[in-house]
């Protein structure tokens, strides 16, 4: 049996509306029974998302899968099948720009729910980071739901190489309104050595939407790929 989604339905509903009205000889009974149809259509059938089978992919597959689909990877669910969040999972510290020190610990966050649009296996940091015996401000706007941990974005697509690098895991600091005065998200990028016992951050893009961005000084202020820290690892 075709699936049709709660749109097609809805059309195919106001369509059948539209006949009544036109081929019935009492039509006001006829309509309430139309519109009776299409009620149902619009409240009771399921959405897209709940009446489709969950699709599962590699984490690696994310751009292919987002490509193929024209960039809409609703309803999938990307698993790390090849285990690459693994390496970064640990508990890590190192002093960073403008001499800031670092610690975070890393966790695997399995079937994170990524904006109500897909799920995904995601790395999870929890930061302090200080200077001066001072708590710099850390984002809080992407936290995982219900802990202090930030939730990663995925692995790096690397265009002149057209794959996904394994060893480079993305992540968004977004500064929301409890983050004053910072605002703002820019892009983070975690390059784990072989191995696996040290993790070099850098910046990427910063992503400017509803203001300018205002992003703490513990993050170089331009160059793309700029150091940020350089972590070590003292725990797994």
């Amino acid at each position: 049996m075709a699936l049709f989604t709660l749109r097609e339905y809805t059309i195919k509903a106001t369509r059948q509306v539209g006949r009544q009205f036109k081929m019935l000889t009492h039509p006001i009974p006829s309509a309430v029974r139309a519109l009776s149809v299409l009620l149902f259509f619009a409240l009771f059938l399921p959405s897209n998302e709940g009446y489709a089978q969950t699709q599962v992919a590699a984490l690696r597959d994310y751009h292919q899968v987002a490509v193929n689909n024209y960039y809409n990877s609703r309803g999938y669910y990307f698993e790390d099948q090849h285990h690459d969040l693994d390496k970064f999972v640990g508990e890590w510290e190192g002093t960073g720009f403008g001499g800031y020190q670092w610690r975070t610990r890393i966790a695997v966050q399995k079937k994170a729910n990524c904006h109500n649009f897909y799920w995904s296996d995601a790395l999870g940091l929890e930061l302090s980071i200080k200077k001066d015996g001072k708590d710099a401000i850390t984002p809080t706007r992407d936290l995982i739901p219900g802990t202090s941990f930030i939730q990663g974005f995925g692995l790096r697509w690397v265009k002149q190489q057209q794959a996904v690098d394994p060893n480079i895991y993305k992540v968004l600091f977004a500064y929301g309104v409890s983050d004053e005065p910072y605002r703002g998200t820019v892009e983070v990028l975690l390059y784990i050595n072989a191995t696996h016992d040290t993790i070099v951050i850098r910046r990427g893009y910063t992503i400017e939407i509803e203001y300018s961005a205002n992003i703490p000084d513990y993050i170089p202020s331009g160059g793309y790929l700029a150091e940020v820290c350089t972590l070590r690892r003292v725990k797994k």
